[in-house]
């Protein structure tokens, strides 16, 4: 009877070890720590958000967009082929117009630019100027 426990004691401990080693191997082999791995620490996100640099001056960039402050009343020209996003505040469209890509239409001059929709400035003249305290992020054009 002493026996039949140890064996049975054994092979407990061995069917463990064994279940144990293979999750150990199956985690390291799905890339724990990898873009497919749902756990993200706060120091690697605090990490990351710094490295983009979204809450710099005028003149940072950011995927291709470059940072742009303007104050109330200050014009935008960014050229032909120009891409504007509005992040914060207010402005309305100045010149021939610009197309608002995001909604494919397309905007005259006077009319309110939709935050966050991504504007496509056809002509060297055209542009937005700020109603108020205004940031975008810009792909300059030609």
């Amino acid at each position: 009877m002493k026996k039949k426990k140890i064996v049975i004691l054994a092979a407990t401990v061995a069917a463990c070890l064994i279940f144990g080693g293979g999750v150990y191997v199956g985690a390291a082999a799905s890339g724990a720590g990898s873009q497919n791995d749902p756990v993200v620490s706060l120091s690697y996100l605090d990490y990351r958000l710094e490295n983009l640099n979204i809450s710099g001056n005028s003149g940072s960039s950011v995927n291709g967009y470059e940072k742009v402050t303007l104050s109330r009343g200050e014009r935008y020209l960014p050229g032909e082929g120009g891409v504007i996003v509005l992040y914060s505040g207010s402005c309305t469209v100045i010149g021939k117009g610009i197309i608002n890509l995001s909604a494919s239409t397309i905007l005259a001059e006077n009319s309110n630019v939709p935050a966050y929709s991504q504007m496509l400035v056809p002509d060297t003249s055209s542009g937005i100027v700020a109603a108020e305290s205004t940031i975008l992020y810009v792909v300059s054009g030609k």
